[in-house]
């Protein structure tokens, strides 16, 4: 629907509301002013009372229930005499605020005005503000109009008061009114219900109804009832017990905003640990990386130096065959310092997928492949157990670094002429990886620590092969572990990967 749309249905709103204030001027009665007058000094000692849910949304519980109850006992006049009574309080309390000096200006209480499921406090509106305005005063006197209309056609002779039922009738509609009207776009607060806004104000403003609804009817109840069975005095007895019903959602709300502030504590500390955190990893990484490679640094130095002090008088065959062997342990060196910084390119790349469906077992030939010179220059032979049908859907590439990281811890942990299971199956709708060595197995004291970065118990390991695996597989929705020998050596390594890919991500 289009902006002059909604401007039109704001401006049908705004005419209804007026035509209801005109009526409510037309049906004023002489003989009733004790009940208008009851009615204005409660408000004058009830108005300011609200409680402040949100900035610049009120809850005036007290008031809301007064008038509402003596819209039962005395019809729509009552309207005109809420609005005399608010501006004439607005009036006295701006020309208190402008005289008193801070801080008593700030804590004097304001009044507020009406609407359907929020309370704006009143200030000097811009133009373009006044007819919202407007609107969500017609809207809070259509939805009390519609009340007394329901009411009276249930119970045409008498006050309205002396019939429950057709209150209760007439409550449920004022709320359908309320409710229809205020999911319009022509209100002031709809402004916090845009396309950019969060749940947190619509869950506010849903359980503002709520309270309205539940807490709320029983008072207008009460004060109609009040009425009835005692005359004025006892509309103003259970009028004054509304503000049992201020306080108890005052200390509510109170409690409410402290726990938002203990939580806004609690990840600001939660915050200020993850900082600590990565300052701990940075400094331990810096540790690892400088030892590694000023380690192979100081390896490439030496052999360097071997050939350039090579005996001038030296056998030309043998001088080859020494110059030869150390430019092989330079290049050995110089390939130990390419995988450290490899390992932390890997570690600290984006986790986002590109996913495919694969078949598991060519995965695992492929890492199998990647990992046979490694093997068999310590003389590990590798084996590869895995079913030709089992399909699942991963990142391909990250998935082989986790397996091929996992292969090459076990070629490193196996002693000679050992050998390095590798098993791929399908287990209830999980693809299931195990990497099986036998070497000396973890200790039970590192347990817990071989997937966190940077933990190694190798001399020249980075400790980043296994967290990068974990890594890897946390982001495909699975985990990895460390399978509890029975009674062998070695160590075990089982990754479980959902088939059908990753869960979507909640934004």
């Amino acid at each position: 629907m289009s902006g002059r749309a909604w401007r039109a249905i704001r401006g049908v709103i705004i005419g209804a509301g007026a035509a209801v204030m005109i009526a409510a001027a037309l049906l004023f009665r002489v003989d009733d002013w004790p009940i208008y007058a009851a009615f204005a000094l409660l408000l004058a000692v009830l108005l300011p009372l609200h409680v402040d849910v949100l900035p610049n949304l009120v809850l005036p519980m007290p008031s809301l229930a007064v008038t509402i109850g003596f819209l039962y006992i005395a019809g729509l006049p009552i309207l005109l005499v809420y609005q005399g009574a608010y501006y004439a309080a607005l009036i006295v309390l701006r020309l208190l605020r402008a005289a008193l000096p801070e801080p008593w200006r700030s804590r004097l209480p304001y009044p507020v005005g009406g609407g359907t499921e929020a309370f704006a406090l009143p200030s000097m509106l811009r133009p373009g503000e006044r007819l919202l305005a407007a609107a969500e005063h017609s809207t809070f006197t259509l939805g009390l109009a519609a009340r007394l209309l329901v009411v009276r056609l249930l119970a045409p002779e008498g006050r309205p008061a002396s019939h429950p039922g057709a209150m209760a009738a007439a409550e449920v509609a004022g709320y359908v009114c309320w409710g229809i009207l205020s999911s319009l776009p022509i209100l002031r607060f709809q402004t916090g219900l845009g396309a950019g806004a969060t749940d947190r104000p619509r869950a506010v403003y849903q359980d503002l109804g709520l309270i309205m609804i539940f807490a709320l009817t029983p008072f207008v109840f009460l004060i109609a009832q009040g009425y009835v069975q005692h005359g004025l005095a006892g509309a103003v007895v259970w009028s004054l017990s509304a503000l049992a019903l201020h306080f108890t959602l005052q200390r509510l709300n109170e409690r409410r905003i402290l726990v938002e502030q203990q939580n806004a504590r609690l990840a600001a500390l939660n915050r200020e640990l993850e900082h600590r955190e990565r300052l701990s990893a940075i400094g331990k990484m810096s540790s690892v990386v400088s030892h590694q490679m000023l380690q192979q640094i100081g390896v490439i130095g030496i052999h360097a130096d071997l050939i350039r002090n090579t005996p001038a008088d030296a056998a030309p065959r043998a001088a080859v065959a020494q110059a030869q062997a150390n430019a092989a342990a330079i290049e050995d060196a110089l390939g130990s310092v390419n995988r450290v910084l490899t390992d932390l390119l890997v570690f600290s790349r984006d986790l986002r997928l590109n996913l495919y469906a694969h078949r598991l077992d060519d995965l695992l030939a492929g890492c199998i492949a990647e990992c046979s010179p490694a093997a068999a220059a310590r003389g590990v032979r590798l084996r590869l157990v895995c079913a030709p049908d089992v399909m699942a859907t991963v990142d391909k590439l990250k998935m082989k670094q986790a397996v091929v990281n996992l292969v090459r811890n076990a070629i490193e942990a196996s002693p000679a002429d050992a050998e390095v299971v590798v098993r791929g199956a399908l287990d209830d709708g999980w693809a299931e990886i195990a990497v099986t060595d036998r070497g000396p197995g973890v200790p039970d004291a590192d347990r817990d620590a071989v997937f966190t970065p940077f933990f190694t118990t190798k001399e020249h390991g980075t400790g980043l092969g296994l967290a990068i695996a974990s890594e890897f597989t946390a982001a495909h929705g699975g985990r990895i572990v460390l399978a509890v020998a029975n009674g062998t050596s070695g160590a075990t390594f089982v990754v479980r990967l959902p088939v059908a890919g990753p869960p979507p991500r909640a934004d």
